[in-house]
């Protein structure tokens, strides 16, 4: 019987990963058995993808339902037949399951040889820093095939928007709104930044969130907050001569008209990129007189810690090199951290530096090296 007891923390950590890449090949090969079972049970009725009791012979084998089994033999057909690069990346261990998962059932709406062009495109830059940074790559890419068919998936989504309630134990429930994504933002950004104002010892941000929500439901007299979402959009796009995808700030790409829609309430910030696609500078002129955070925020996009996705707007900005210990308080010198990995430098042995503006290289407890940089606009 293996025991991890036997391990030193990089020995660890190292076998870790490598389990990670055989799982994926196993997932892979998985994939091709389910999809080749599929092959060998054709369809007897019209609107089935394979033939009456296939599923429920899985889900006895695999002691799933039948349902879930069916899901499996569905997205299996779907990621072998229309997308064998995916297939060769899972197999590799260049990415994992939930990234294949991810990258077939976003394509299911696109003709089989434009599914292979964004596959193409996605994986090309591999498997990003976390599994929200390669969803939004995916977004990105789809929408940029076919901006008109993208914009009416946009809009037949927005007839369907609807407020629902789940039950839950102990006497609670769940209210699940369904909004487009930039009234959701505003939404939640203005219900968070009212309750970060009610935290106490006694009552978490949670619970305030909760109490804010319900105080603006009952029309209590509410001093609201003034609220900043970035759309960012290229020129072209928003002069109409293309339809590259906009993005907007906490949720990801969206589609030119989306944009357009946008940025005509939007008071404008003029922010200038090298051709890598990276923030160089946020003007200083009216349009909207950024600060020095907001330049950061922008920079960022995100907390600058490996695989956090917390949007930088809801983030703090750290000095690299404390300020105690001579570190300036400039683009040079600051990066956006949630608070939880803010502190890591601080109780941990994480170690980072910022070599270059915006670079940002951290080593890890067992002694890797991690160098990362802010996404570039466009989200690719």
């Amino acid at each position: 019987m293996f025991d991890p007891r036997s391990l030193s923390l990089p020995q660890a950590v190292s076998r870790l990963a490598g389990n990670a890449r055989l799982r994926a090949a196993l997932d892979a090969e998985d994939a091709r058995l389910l999809a080749w079972i599929a092959e060998l049970s054709p369809p007897e009725r019209d609107g089935t993808r394979v033939a009456d009791g296939v599923a429920e012979m899985i889900a006895v084998e695999l002691n799933i339902s039948p349902q879930d089994a069916l899901a499996k033999l569905l997205l299996a057909q779907e990621m072998v037949n229309r997308l064998p690069a995916t297939v060769a990346a899972l197999a590799a261990g260049d990415i994992d399951a939930t990234r294949a998962a991810t990258l077939t059932q976003q394509t299911t709406v696109l003709p089989d040889d434009t599914a292979r062009w964004v596959e193409q495109r996605v994986l090309e830059r591999g498997p990003r820093a976390d599994h929200s940074r390669f969803r939004n790559a995916i977004r990105y890419h789809v929408t940029r095939s076919d901006p008109d068919a993208a914009e009416r998936r946009r809009q037949k989504a927005q007839q369907e928007r609807d407020v629902k309630t789940i039950d839950l134990p102990d006497g609670m429930a769940q209210l699940n709104i369904t909004l487009d994504a930039a009234e959701a933002i505003t939404a939640f950004n203005q219900i968070d930044a009212l309750a970060k104002q009610r935290t106490t010892t006694d009552r978490s941000l949670r619970q305030c969130r909760a109490d804010v929500f319900m105080d603006l439901i009952l029309g209590k007299n509410i001093r609201r907050t003034a609220l900043t979402t970035n759309v960012t959009v290229p020129v072209t796009t928003l002069a109409g001569l293309t339809d590259t995808p906009g993005e907007l700030s906490g949720y990801g790409p969206i589609t030119a008209e989306h944009a357009r829609e946008l940025a005509q309430h939007t008071t404008w910030r003029r922010i200038l990129t090298d051709p890598a696609g990276h923030v160089l500078e946020v003007s200083r002129s009216r349009f909207a007189p950024p600060s020095l955070k907001r330049h950061i925020h922008l920079r960022d996009r995100t907390c600058r810690q490996p695989g956090c996705t917390q949007p930088a707007e809801r983030t703090e900005i750290d000095h690299t090199q404390r300020h105690t210990d001579n570190g300036p308080t400039s683009h040079t010198n600051l990066a956006a951290f949630c608070k939880p990995h803010n502190l890591l430098k601080e109780r941990t042995t994480w170690k980072v530096t910022q070599p270059t503006p915006g670079t940002l290289t951290f080593t890890t407890p067992t002694g890797k090296t991690i160098t990362t940089h802010p996404t570039p606009y466009p989200l690719e």
